[in-house]
């Protein structure tokens, strides 16, 4: 069984996971492109689903967070090896000038991992015996 004061803070982490990704891909993103709107919408949904059910005390609350978890570590994975993979394709043919363009891929990855991997994982760690 999940513990009040963990379920106090694994709900506070996703909703701020949630705003993180909102401000970061509906504000932070200069143009719109429908996969990545859907994919932010879809999990920013998840993840505010699990945080007011772990806040509220669902019963259903700890399946939620576990999925929702599952998915920013997916999704979390993917974005930052897309942005390595392009970061050093970047460097390797444009040399010097390519390499302003992956300072800035490699901050966006060293940005998303916390949220997106880091969290995620203990979140999963921790909620692996738990509303089974």
């Amino acid at each position: 069984m999940l513990s009040r004061r963990a379920a106090l803070v694994f709900g506070i982490a996703d909703l701020v996971t949630a705003a993180v990704l909102v401000i970061g891909v509906f504000v932070g993103l200069p143009s719109r492109w429908a996969p990545v709107d859907a994919t932010a919408i879809v999990l920013t949904g998840a993840q505010v689903a699990a945080g007011i059910g772990l806040l509220a005390g669902k019963s259903w609350a700890p399946r939620v967070a576990r999925a929702a978890s599952a998915l920013a570590l997916a999704l979390g994975l993917a974005l930052i090896t897309v942005l390595a993979v392009t970061a050093s394709w970047l460097s390797g043919v444009y040399g010097p000038v390519g390499a302003g363009g992956a300072v800035v891929l490699v901050l966006v990855a060293a940005l998303a991992l916390p949220y997106l991997v880091v969290m995620p994982v203990v979140q999963l760690v921790w909620l692996r015996g738990a509303g089974r």
